[in-house]
């Protein structure tokens, strides 16, 4: 998915985005660690707690086809650990669903777990950065103590990993248009690798352009936003209600 997407849906006007950056990013990272900190096997309270995020895509009026689509394209990566965890344990459990009841393993159990973990943050993120324009975000990260080489790091690996993406595309799009049979694997691998050579020279001398166009307009690694980071009313309000939230879930953890 291009940048410019999440520019669009980051530059819209609801009470998440009326929030201050800091506390957003406050919430997401304590929602993440309470997430990961639950049981590896408690599918239930996993449901439970994806809630949250999934209230914070509705209120940010994020689609939530986006959102599937962003997280079935990271599955996968994730899937190969779940899938592994479902070896890892093979005894027996019975779960009971009413009148019915299943037998499995505690493996594939947890693997649905890791799998549903990953989801309900990643949902959170998502909520995170489709209602925070990124130079508020950077700026957050800044306030927030992250390191200053971390955060211009972040911000020109956002920004321009989409100009090499780009590049690539336009690659494959000229090479489909001049290919006119199968050349066999040998020769496929061949092209294949001196395309990726390629690509690899072209970002080269495209990060030197970058570089000198950014020392030239004066740029000496402060990421500035325009907008005034301040803590409003709403925003205490908004990581009391989270804070709550986090509580609940720990609370019926060993219940669900």
């Amino acid at each position: 998915m291009h940048h410019t997407v999440m520019d669009h849906l980051s530059m819209q006007d609801t009470f998440l985005h009326r929030l201050d950056a800091r506390s957003k990013l406050i919430a997401v990272v304590v929602f993440t660690i309470v997430v990961i900190s639950l049981r590896r096997t408690g599918v239930g309270i996993i449901a439970v707690s994806a809630v949250g995020p999934f209230a914070m895509l509705l209120v940010g009026r994020v689609p939530l086809k986006l959102a599937a689509l962003q997280i079935g394209c990271l599955c996968p990566f994730i899937m190969i650990i779940a899938i592994s965890s479902a070896f890892y344990d093979r005894s027996v459990v019975t779960i009971a669903f009413g009148a019915y009841e299943l037998n499995t393993t505690q493996g594939a159990i947890g693997a649905v777990a890791i799998f549903a973990r990953f989801a309900v943050t990643m949902m959170a993120i998502i909520a995170l950065s489709a209602t925070t324009r990124l130079s508020d975000l950077l700026a957050a990260f800044s306030s927030l103590g992250l390191p200053k080489i971390l955060v211009m790091q972040i911000g020109l690996l956002y920004r321009y990993i989409f100009l090499i993406i780009d590049r690539a595309c336009h690659m494959l799009g000229a090479r489909a248009g001049r290919k006119l049979r199968y050349l066999g694997l040998r020769r496929e691998l061949s092209t294949s690798a001196a395309m990726i050579a390629s690509l690899f020279a072209t970002s080269t001398q495209t990060a030197q352009r970058v570089s000198d166009a950014m020392m030239a307009r004066g740029f000496d690694g402060t990421i500035r936003s325009l907008k005034k980071s301040t803590f409003s009313i709403a925003d205490t309000v908004f990581l009391a209600a989270v804070c709550a939230y986090m509580a609940l879930l720990l609370a019926v953890k060993g219940v669900i």
